[in-house]
């Protein structure tokens, strides 16, 4: 059986980053497994606090292997999961 790693996963496209992303989240703020995050679904709403921010970032960071400055970030990006989906997606192309 083949292991597919993050960063090949990211390269096929964006519904894969919103599955990453879906995927950390889950395991970051202990979602339950039927969970179904949508475009508009308030991040803070699910659990989501200032300390556990830093575990999405890094997770992010390492799942995606991108690198995320400070700079880019704001409280918008993490109101919604469309939101962070489009950021991340972005970072990732910028990365290419």
């Amino acid at each position: 059986m083949n292991t597919v790693t993050p960063q090949e996963i990211l390269a096929l496209g964006g519904a894969d980053v919103s599955a990453t992303l879906h995927a950390l989240l889950a395991d970051v703020l202990k979602l339950p497994p039927t969970t179904v995050l949508q475009a508009d679904s308030n991040l803070y709403e699910l659990g989501l606090e200032s300390l556990n921010v830093v575990d999405v970032l890094t997770g992010i960071e390492t799942r995606c292997d991108i690198v995320i400055d400070v700079e880019d970030l704001n409280t918008e990006l993490f109101t919604r999961f469309g939101n962070l989906v489009q950021f991340v997606q972005a970072q990732v192309d910028a990365s290419r």
